[in-house]
């Protein structure tokens, strides 16, 4: 059980010991975002900006201009709270910067909605040259960092502070834009991504018995290539997404989409923070907003019973 941030912090010196443009622009939270291991290693590629993500967002994009690979890292909330810069600095001008957004969704618990990252995915989806990873365990970690070492694209990585179990092995192969099944289902395809990927894998065996399994779609990178989503919903006539994000700009978004061009009808639906999120304990808050494994089993099963007559009247 491992936190994809700290799965980033150790699998960072590693890819970057072969790459010497790897450098990482540091906004003062060295230790919640897990780069003092890379500063402890190659402190001549540490910069330090202190509480200053736009500077350290325009200092990042200069960086990539002149070759280098920079990562800057802070809170996703903060991070992508510098929308204006992001936008005009990386994304208008092409430049390849790793964004490094930690503490995704609900878990970081009792700080609240003023530190929670709940709607990093709908702003960095709307920028057409991002590319957006979030891994599901540390296998996935590792093969999104060495990808993300191998190009210059503008990149956002969106990691979780709560620790999470393997669902890959190491047969896995991570290909950008492609969803992979983490387990076969009937009926039914579930998408979700990043640390609810274990919470929906657990929500399936407390389904009650005699009822179908989705299959887990894990989306962990985004934007989600078309033609892999037709070919995986083929046998399913059926889509749910859970997120732990805003209802609006995220992964159900992506999905409902790519949906919506499929030439057959298929039932959707799909839940996430219905709104700016609250402070109480993670574990608290997951219970809240139905993402915890119980309820997420709940939802699941409820959404299985319903008809469209139901669902216009709740």
């Amino acid at each position: 059980m491992k936190a994809t941030r700290d799965w980033f912090g150790d699998i960072l010196v590693d890819v970057s010991a072969d790459n010497p443009d790897v450098v990482v622009v540091n906004c003062d939270l060295a230790s919640a975002v897990k780069t003092t291991k890379f500063r402890s290693t190659f402190p001549e590629r540490f910069i330090e900006v202190g509480i200053a993500e736009a500077n350290g967002i325009g200092l990042a994009a200069g960086l990539a201009q002149e070759g280098f690979r920079p990562f800057i890292a802070s809170f996703g909330h903060f991070l992508t709270g510098k929308f204006l810069e992001i936008f005009q600095s990386v994304g208008l001008n092409q430049s390849g910067v790793v964004m490094v957004g930690t503490h995704a969704g609900l878990a970081i618990g009792k700080d609240g909605p003023t530190q929670m990252g709940l709607r990093d995915l709908a702003l960095m989806r709307t920028l057409h040259n991002v590319e957006v990873l979030q891994p599901a365990d540390g296998h996935e970690t590792r093969q999104m960092l060495e990808y993300a070492v191998s190009h210059r694209r503008p990149t956002y990585l969106r990691l979780c502070r709560q620790p999470q179990r393997e669902v890959h092995d190491e047969n896995y192969r991570f290909r950008f834009g492609y969803p992979d099944v983490v387990r076969p289902g009937t009926g039914t395809a579930l998408f979700t991504m990043g640390g609810m990927v274990p919470v929906v894998l657990d929500a399936l065996d407390l389904l009650p018995a005699g009822t179908p399994r989705p299959a887990v779609i894990n989306a962990s990178s985004l934007p989600l290539r078309p033609s892999a989503v037709r070919e995986i919903l083929q046998p399913y006539d059926q889509v749910i997404v859970v997120e732990d994000h805003f209802l609006r700009g995220g992964l159900i978004d992506e999905v409902g989409r790519l949906v919506l061009d499929l030439d057959r009808h298929v039932r959707f639906g799909g839940w996430g923070v219905h709104d700016y999120g609250q402070a109480g304990s993670p574990g608290e808050l997951y219970e809240r907003y139905e993402l915890d494994a119980p309820r997420v089993a709940g939802r699941i099963s409820a959404f299985l019973a319903s008809t469209p007559a139901d669902r216009e009247h709740r």
